[in-house]
């Protein structure tokens, strides 16, 4: 695989993170001890950190035409991201997700997906696909409006190795995320995930799934590490660091940039395991889904 650049098609978000010591029930409240507010989205976490660390990262996106989505659109192209295929509705307000972080730092996530759905593939051009030697998906992108139809057109003409990053929704839907993972050539998941998705396919192992994907799965498995698993039934297994977690938001997407960093380079899959664990635990130790620097 020679030196070329990454796309990542997904979500861009304003990301409201508040740390609770509870999570109320319905119809109650609870008081935030304290919140920040960061630029976020899966995707758009994955092609920040690409670009921090030196890989040429293009994001396809969709933000509202307000305030916030100027601002983070800013932010990507102030890390070097290409941002010449990020699109702007009027039809919805840029995407929020309210961040519950508990004093274990273990992160629940309230979105709200708005123009990101909007993602048009009539206003898009395909071209930024020709010069890619990966192209990365968020989950998210296959679940609803104008952006499931562009992510199954892009897949569709992708000529190049293909990446998942799963989410618990899409997870929920087996026949879609079969139809998905027929074109994929490796797929993220958590321990969340992996539990939704084994149940669905009736599989005991990672290994188990790979053969049956037919691709590369990598665990991510937070503090336990990761566990990658070829379609051959060969499992690499990896500890994480041991580090303090403050902050788990964001710490699966540094992970998955680290991989595709080294996974662009021709790595074995050790290595990108490796660069992959160091990073999540880098990202675990901040308060948001973005390093500032590496």
């Amino acid at each position: 695989m020679r030196w070329r650049r990454i796309v990542v098609l997904g979500d861009i978000n304003l990301d409201i993170i508040a740390f609770h010591q509870k999570f109320p029930e319905e119809g109650y409240e609870d008081m935030a001890e304290k919140a920040y507010i960061r630029h976020g989205g899966s995707a758009a976490n994955v092609a920040h950190t690409l670009s921090l660390l030196g890989t040429s990262a293009v994001m396809i996106g969709c933000v509202g035409e307000d305030p916030l989505g100027e601002m983070l659109v800013k932010g990507l192209v102030d890390a070097g991201v290409d941002t010449a295929h990020v699109q702007k509705t009027s039809a919805d307000i840029t995407g929020i997700t309210y961040i519950v972080v508990s004093k274990n730092g273990e992160r629940t996530m309230l979105a709200y997906r708005g123009a990101n759905k909007h993602l048009n593939h009539t206003h898009l051009s395909f071209d930024a696909l020709n010069d890619a030697a990966i192209l990365h998906f968020s989950g998210y992108s296959f679940l609803e409006g104008p952006q499931r139809e562009t992510a199954f057109k892009a897949l569709e003409k992708a000529d190049n190795a293909v990446t998942l990053d799963l989410c618990i929704p899409l997870a929920s839907q087996p026949l879609l995320l079969e139809n998905i993972v027929k074109h994929v050539d490796c797929v993220f998941l958590n321990s969340a995930e992996y539990s939704v998705v084994k149940g669905y396919f009736g599989v005991s192992s990672v290994s188990d799934l790979a053969r049956q994907w037919g691709c590369m799965v990598v665990f991510k498995k937070g503090s336990e590490g990761c566990e990658i698993a070829e379609t051959d039934g060969e499992v690499v297994r990896l500890s994480a660091e041991p580090v303090e977690t403050v902050d788990g938001t964001g710490a699966g997407d540094a992970f998955i940039a680290g991989f595709l960093h080294e996974m662009l380079k021709g790595s074995p899959a050790t290595v990108c395991g490796l660069l992959a664990t160091r990073l999540g635990a880098l990202a675990v130790k901040t308060i948001g889904g973005r390093l500032e620097h590496l």
